[in-house]
C-alpha cells in the first residue's frame, strides 16, 4: 500500500489483535509503564507521556524513540528509527553481518535511507463485553519497497510476533 502523501512510498505493516480476559486499566499497566514493558518485551525506560523517551534494551543495542499518543487505558503509540544508525560507522556488528547474509550494500541501504519513516508501534486497548478488553498493535512504516526494507520488516514481525503472543498470555484468554 502507498502512502496517501507519499505515492512513492510503499507501506510496510503488522497487525495482531488479541481478546483478554482483563480491565483497560491492567493491560495498560503492561504494555505502557516501564516496568510493564520490561515484563514481556525487553528492558524498558519511559517517560510516560506524550513527547517522552522509550528506551527498549534489546541485547546488542538499545533502540531509543519518541511516544506519540498516550492516553491512559485507550491508546499507547511511539516512533522508533530503524535500527541502523544514519551512518555506517553507528550500525552495531549484528546488524553489518545480517545486511551482508541478505546481500544488501551498505552503500544502498544509506542511500536510501531520507525514504524511510521511523516504526510507529500502537497499542490500542478497547473494553468489551463480560470484563474482557481487545488489545490490538500495529506496528508500520513506510519506505521505498527496496529489498532490503522488505527483509528487514519481514523479519522483525517474524520475531515480534512470538513476543506479542507472549504479552497476550500474560492475562487469561477471553472466552469465547
Amino acid at each position: 500500500m502507498n502512502s496517501p502523501d507519499r505515492p512513492d512510498r510503499v507501506e510496510h505493516r503488522m497487525e495482531r489483535t488479541y481478546e483478554v480476559a482483563a480491565t483497560p486499566e491492567q493491560v495498560w499497566e503492561t504494555i505502557a509503564t516501564a516496568q510493564g514493558i520490561s515484563s514481556w518485551l525487553a528492558p524498558a525506560q519511559l517517560e510516560p507521556r506524550v513527547g517522552g523517551e522509550v528506551s527498549l534494551d534489546l541485547g546488542g543495542f538499545t533502540s531509543t524513540g519518541r511516544v506519540t499518543e498516550y492516553a491512559p487505558n485507550r491508546r499507547f503509540a511511539y516512533e522508533e528509527p530503524w535500527p541502523i544508525g544514519t551512518r555506517p560507522e553507528e550500525l552495531p556488528p549484528g546488524m553489518a553481518q545480517w545486511f551482508e547474509s541478505i546481500g544488501a550494500p551498505l552503500s544502498e541501504v544509506y542511500a536510501g535511507l531520507d525514504r524511510v519513516t521511523p516504526i510507529a508501534t500502537e497499542f490500542l486497548i478497547e473494553a468489551a463485553s463480560g470484563g474482557t478488553c481487545v488489545i490490538r498493535v500495529v506496528t508500520s512504516a513506510y519506505g521505498s519497497g527496496a529489498d532490503w526494507e522488505n527483509e528487514f520488516f519481514d523479519q522483525m514481525v517474524r520475531d515480534l510476533v512470538p513476543i506479542l503472543d507472549r504479552l497476550a498470555t500474560r492475562f487469561p484468554v477471553a472466552a469465547g
